[in-house]
């Protein structure tokens, strides 16, 4: 097809797959979502996701944002402000930080602003911590899907009476197993580690 024949949805995956194929480490888009359809939308996140560049949005899409985004900047009229985090730890963080500014204009709290901000920093530390852990997750259950996979090749041969005729086919391919099932098991330990 030529490109004037396509689609607002298929533009915008030709004009995607252009900007993965073009190898750049940084990205600016624009309201990325408009005009977008669901499963292009959902291509787009999934490349975003995927990408490992950085990626600078400006979007009104509250799902788009909480999916891709891992730092939120917020410019108001006392400056830039920094989140590390999703548009609802934004919103979370941006809550409780006027909570706690009213909290020490009032001085019910007592602390200063430097305890705030060690606190701050802190639970930065904490937020850095888990998206670690949930990257690592991502990765130990994309391992565990493949794992799972060659089993049920592995089975599924074995299912067959005529493999039976080959011992030594039947002991390696039984040997494989084992060793996925024990790779498989380690897996489930980190992944019950990293849930909890």
């Amino acid at each position: 097809k030529e490109i004037d024949t396509l689609s607002g949805g298929e533009r915008a995956r030709v004009a995607l797959l252009k900007l993965m194929l073009s190898k750049s480490n940084f990205l600016i888009m624009d309201e990325p979502t408009n005009h977008l359809d669901i499963d292009s939308k959902e291509v787009l996140e999934d490349a975003l996701l995927n990408y490992s560049g950085t990626v600078f949005v400006i979007s009104h899409d509250r799902y788009f944002l909480n999916k891709i985004t891992t730092k939120i900047f917020d410019l108001t009229e006392e400056g830039l402000f920094e989140y590390l985090g999703n548009y609802d730890y934004y919103l979370e963080k941006k809550a409780s930080l006027l909570k706690a500014l009213e909290a020490e204009n009032d001085d019910d709290n007592g602390k200063t602003r430097t305890q705030l901000k060690q606190e701050q920093k802190k639970e930065k530390q904490v937020l850095i911590q888990e998206r670690e852990e949930k990257k690592k997750l991502k990765i130990i259950e994309e391992d565990i899907e493949k794992i799972e996979n060659e089993i049920k090749k592995i089975d599924h041969i074995l299912s067959n009476a005529e493999i039976y005729d080959d011992h030594k086919q039947v002991l390696e391919i039984t040997s494989n197993r084992e060793k996925f099932a024990k790779e498989l098991e380690t897996l489930y330990n980190l992944w019950m580690d990293l849930s909890e």
